[in-house]
């Protein structure tokens, strides 16, 4: 009896240690650049993303709503490969961003972080190069919890990603208030595309509200059959 209840205690703790494993955390690296997140999106999908930017004074830049569009498709060579698109609306105005050959990662993200590295550059008159190298390094080693959020009417699980790339920086004297900028990326397999959203905040010095903040939310889903 001993013996069979000792077989019983061992078969749970290796069931609990696979269902520990298969729940694991990913890396920030994982979760951001490896993912093959536009693989599982079918070639003609468009995803659209609500961009909003909000600052509280005027030598901050101006706030600003836009509306990307970001259209998947297939290579005509290579079926399993993806080209990402985006159209950027901004009341009358249209731009472009792309192509993005892509299979890892989201490339929706990189548009808003190169904006985001070029107006750390403009109000510290810092080098964007030495800014983008620290975004970088961070959103490798960044912080990933277990997240749960509404999409599409109905609830999902998965993971942020948070980090403060300037927070412990050599050079944060330089950066003034910006250096409590923080990130965080929501994340999840149910998600096409898988990045719901991003937001950018950075508060005052002392905490009294916030200066500027950024954010990024996919809010549609439409697909364009191929045409025969």
């Amino acid at each position: 009896m001993l013996r069979i209840a000792r077989t019983l205690a061992a078969a749970a703790s290796l069931a609990t240690l696979v269902a520990s494993a298969a729940f694991a955390a990913p890396t920030a690296a994982e979760l951001f650049f490896e993912r093959p997140y536009l693989a599982q999106v079918q070639p003609g999908t468009t995803l659209i993303y609500a961009y909003k930017h909000v600052t509280s004074e005027a030598k901050l830049g101006d706030g600003f709503e836009e509306t990307l569009d970001m259209k998947v498709e297939a290579p005509a060579d290579d079926p399993a490969k993806r080209v990402a698109d985006v159209i950027i609306h901004r009341g009358s105005q249209e731009g472009e961003a792309g192509p993005f050959p892509t299979m890892n990662g989201n490339p929706i993200a990189l548009i808003l972080l190169e904006r985001d590295v070029k107006e750390i550059a403009q109000l510290t008159k810092g080098s964007p190069f030495y800014l983008r190298n620290r975004v970088r390094e961070h959103l490798s080693t960044g912080t990933v919890t277990p997240a749960r959020f509404s999409f599409d009417g109905r609830e999902v699980e998965g993971w942020k990603l948070t980090m403060l790339p300037f927070a412990e920086d050599p050079n944060k004297d330089k950066l003034l208030e910006l250096v409590g900028r923080r990130y965080e990326f929501l994340f999840a397999d149910a998600v096409p595309g898988g990045l719901y959203s991003i937001d950018v905040v950075t508060p005052k010095a002392d905490g009294s509200s916030n200066m500027i903040e950024t954010s990024l939310t996919l809010t549609g889903v439409t697909h364009t059959p191929a045409v025969k």
